[in-house]
């Protein structure tokens, strides 16, 4: 874990800007997939979206975000909830 510490630590500066350009990198791969511009194999596929999922986890595990988006879930709730 000594290698790269920001990735693994969710307190460290670097840490949700990583993720999140891994997730920006992420949708706009199946953004491109989905217009058929580029082409992968479902194996390709299962595994570009299982990265996407990973990176937004990871994203989540930081308080400041975690907290953030946890916010915005239950401001969307309220207007969806009959």
């Amino acid at each position: 874990m000594k290698f790269f510490p920001s990735f693994h630590n969710p307190k460290t500066r670097w840490y949700s800007t990583y993720y999140a350009v891994v997730l920006v990198g992420v949708t706009v791969t199946v953004t491109l997939t989905m217009l058929q511009i580029i082409h992968q194999n479902i194996l390709q596929i299962s595994m570009t979206f299982f990265e996407g999922y990973f990176a937004l986890f990871m994203i989540v595990r930081n308080e400041k975000v975690g907290n953030g988006f946890l916010k915005h879930i239950s401001y969307v709730k309220t207007f969806t909830v009959p």
